[in-house]
Parts: structure tokens; C-alpha cells; sequence
């Protein structure tokens, strides 16, 4: 499947992309295999143009934490700890001025799910990644959508939407 396919927001998309193929890249470089998940990989399976991706998320082991905060602090690249210090944070939130990557510790997926599981591998615009699987997205939403606060609405606009790709309510 191709998975060059663009969003509602397709300008601020089209400017995500090289950012957050640098991120990748900068991962890649330290040894650390990203999964893509989040906006994107709804958007990849649903083929959904009408949500927003505003952010590109990724998983790493945490314990990579310190070690890719670094490496891209070396590249000039802003770091925000989500709890204000590396050790303490489930995410760390990537930025160059209105763009927004998110590197996110595994919580459906487990670190070992991540060392043993066989994801997807896709072509995102150039870049070899893997995403995660149709049914690791149907697994997520329940639970972020339960311990979202801000996000609720979002989340259960894009439940509906994968609902409505997949012909069934999710478990």
C-alpha cells in the first residue's frame, strides 16, 4: 500500500514531513528503530483525508530517552521533556517552531513487543519505518481516549472514523 497520502491539514503536513523524517533519520543513527503510530497511522490505514495530523508520533524504549535527547540537542534540535525532566517523562516533545514530533515511551506495546513483535514496514515519503499493526490502533484508541483529558473529542472523532473503515465497533 502506498502511503504517500496527505491530510486535511496538507500544507502543515507537507512541512512536518522532512522534520520528522530527520528525527527518524537522527534515530536511526543512534541505533534506535522508531514505530510510527499516532495520527499518521490512522490516516495510513483509513486513508481518512478529513482528520488533521498535527504532530508525527513515535515509540522508542525509554531507556533511549537520555541517549536520543543528545543526539538531537547536538543537532540544534528543541527537546521538551513532557514532566520537565528526561527521567520522569513518558514523552519527549520534539519541536522546530510550529513543528511537532513526539517520541512516546511504548505503553500498549511493551519494550518487548518492540524487541520481538514483526511490524509493518512502510515507505513513509522516503524513509523505511515500521508502523504499527491495524489491530495494535484498535487496541490504543479505548485507552487513550479513557485517560485523554484534552484530546477526548479528537480521539472520538477518530474512533468513529477507523470504526467506520473497519464496519464495526471497536472491542
Amino acid at each position: 500500500m502506498n502511503s504517500y497520502i496527505y491530510p486535511k491539514n496538507k500544507e502543515h503536513f507537507k512541512r512536518l514531513i522532512p522534520f520528522a523524517k530527520e528525527v527518524i533519520y537522527i534515530c536511526k543513527e543512534e541505533g534506535i528503530k522508531p514505530l510510527l503510530y499516532g495520527s499518521y497511522s490512522h490516516l495510513y490505514y483509513t486513508r481518512d483525508k478529513d482528520i488533521e495530523v498535527n504532530d508525527i508520533d513515535l515509540i522508542i524504549p525509554k531507556r533511549y530517552f537520555s541517549k536520543i535527547a543528545k543526539a538531537l540537542k547536538k543537532n540544534k534540535i528543541e527537546v521538551i521533556p513532557e514532566n520537565g525532566k528526561i527521567a520522569n517523562s513518558g514523552s519527549l516533545i520534539i519541536k522546530r517552531g510550529d513543528l511537532q514530533v513526539e517520541l512516546d515511551e511504548p505503553g500498549v506495546i511493551s519494550e518487548k513487543d518492540l524487541e520481538e513483535k514483526k511490524f509493518k514496514k512502510i515507505d513513509f515519503y522516503g524513509e523505511d519505518i515500521n508502523i504499527i499493526r491495524l489491530k495494535d490502533l484498535e487496541k490504543i484508541y479505548p485507552i487513550a481516549y479513557e485517560t485523554s483529558v484534552i484530546t477526548k473529542n479528537k480521539i472520538s472523532k477518530q474512533i468513529k472514523s477507523l470504526e467506520k473503515f473497519l464496519g464495526r465497533k471497536l472491542k
